[in-house]
């Protein structure tokens, strides 16, 4: 008789204990939360196409200018990539 009111009693304990101890395991879980960040998007401006200036020449001084266009074109190009650069940077500050 004594050995199945001791397996009561513990069966109470433990119906009593064990929502408890969900309610506190659960709870733990809610302050661990992910930080969600905001990406601002890239501005239009810096990702437009550029087209490339085909070459139609057929001698060496037509060489020499499509030679200085695609200078041009190049230092627009690095132009852009700078300007994303600090875009990046003054986004990263915010």
């Amino acid at each position: 008789m004594k050995s199945s009111n001791l397996f009561q009693n513990k069966s109470k304990i433990v119906k009593l204990l064990m929502p408890m101890l969900l309610a506190v395991l659960l709870s733990s879980c809610v302050s661990n939360e992910p930080q969600v960040k905001a990406c601002s998007q890239l501005p239009a401006v810096l990702t437009a196409h550029l087209d490339k200036t085909p070459f139609s020449g057929r001698t060496y001084g037509d060489v020499i200018q499509y030679a200085v266009i695609l200078k041009r074109e190049r230092d627009m190009c690095l132009n852009r990539i700078d300007k994303i650069r600090e875009w990046q940077t003054e986004d990263l500050s915010k």
